[in-house]
């Protein structure tokens, strides 16, 4: 049954024949939503405006006053609508005519906001638990699409997640391309950074000391948001590595001194790395600690190797930095709380992935030896290819549009 207006330029819209949707003079009604005019153009998924094979809309922007004139036909996923340029379309009424099959929306509906880091998904731990401290095997990722799913999905939700029986002579980003999580993120230390140990070094990083929970290259905008740290030979006696979820450190800050968390959420400040070699430049980044979105946690940005504290006394009045360097001080203890650390000793083929934006990696120290070995490979990867891993159907998802053009 055809659903028309009189016109689409009067201010009152004549409904000629009711079915489910209606045409409003806010646009189309259906059911428990409604489709303003224009948005209803933008999600037009008809061949003109959607490409079959590309799966992208075109470029055209509509004009303010487009307004739906008569809906053609109705399909339990779709609308067929004509507008007053008279371009008739189709609008998709349910995920499923967005998206694509039942695979596709079922997906999305299981990991969509995970993937984007909400919030009500994330799993914050105070203190490890055996969830933490849980390793999957490689060759099960492998193996098995749904192993790979659902290590994502942990990776997501906790912000850490652990590999066993990687091949060492293996490099990391082979080992990811294997399990189509590749291509890994490049950055001034190429695709992937040895980190072998040195007796004479300045470089903490490359010692037998202590290092202290950091983010990796704070000084990048933004940071990488995926850090891996995978062990190629290590004979070392101590040496642990260390993991500590700063949204837990960032919520105890809110709760016992709210003032201080919103300084630290507030006022920018500067990370940077000085140009050592020609390859080595002079990168800056000014962000909060704290980066909320929405309100909510989504960022930690903390190193204080990258801390440029000299450029603090020159951009920032006395009474905030007083105020700044208070919660800092506070902040840093709780990060610094070594019994809500995760304590790991990463073995020949073993591989942490982090949330660089959300848990701090460190090191304990460990005894030099005339025979000591310990080589590490650090490397970075983009969140968003593990997203679309964690959300791929392996199926072909065009869209049913067979439903309403038939």
């Amino acid at each position: 049954m055809s659903l028309k207006l009189v016109s689409c330029s009067r201010s009152v819209f004549k409904v000629l024949a009711r079915n489910l949707a209606t045409i409003t003079s806010e646009g189309i009604v259906d059911g428990s939503q409604t489709f303003l005019h224009l948005e209803s153009r933008y999600a037009c998924v008809c061949p003109t405006c959607y490409g079959k094979f590309s799966k992208q809309k075109n470029v055209t922007r509509h004009s303010s006053e487009i307004k739906v004139t008569e809906i053609i036909k109705e399909t339990p996923n779709y609308l067929k609508v004509r507008w007053c340029d008279e371009h008739e379309g189709i609008v998709p009424r349910t995920p499923r005519g967005c998206y694509g099959p039942p695979p596709v929306v079922d997906a999305i509906d299981k990991y969509g906001q995970l993937s984007l880091r909400h919030h009500s998904e994330i799993k914050v731990w105070d203190e490890p638990d055996n969830n933490i401290y849980k390793f999957w095997n490689y060759d099960n990722l492998l193996e098995d699409d749904q192993t790979i799913k659902d290590f994502l999905e942990h990776f997501m939700r906790y912000g850490i997640a652990f590999l066993r029986n990687c091949n060492p002579k293996f490099t990391p980003e082979k080992l990811m391309d294997d399990i189509n999580l590749t291509p890994l993120l490049a950055t001034v230390y190429g695709p992937q950074d040895a980190i072998i140990h040195k007796f004479v070094q300045d470089n903490v990083a490359y010692s037998a000391t202590t290092l202290g929970q950091h983010m990796d290259l704070c000084y990048y905008n933004p940071p990488p948001n995926v850090f891996g740290l995978m062990c190629v030979e290590n004979n070392v006696i101590g040496g642990e590595s260390t993991f500590r979820d700063q949204y837990s450190a960032a919520l105890q800050l809110k709760a016992n001194r709210p003032d201080l968390f919103d300084i630290l959420a507030t006022v920018p400040r500067r990370n940077r790395s000085n140009p050592v070699t020609k390859r080595f430049r002079h990168y800056v980044n000014d962000e909060p600690i704290i980066v909320l979105k929405n309100g909510h946690l989504y960022r930690i940005v903390d190193s204080l190797t990258g801390l440029d504290a000299f450029h603090f006394v020159s951009n920032i009045d006395l009474e905030t930095r007083k105020k700044w360097w208070e919660g800092y001080q506070l902040y840093r203890q709780y990060t610094e709380n070594q019994n809500r650390m995760a304590k790991v000793r990463l073995n020949p083929g073993d591989i942490a992935l982090l949330d660089n934006w959300r848990v701090t990696h460190g090191r304990k120290a460990f005894e030099e030896r005339a025979d000591t070995k310990r080589h590490m490979y650090a490397f970075y990867m983009n969140w968003n290819h593990m997203q679309g891993r964690l959300l791929d159907t392996n199926i072909d998802e065009t869209l049913e549009l067979n439903e309403i053009e038939d």
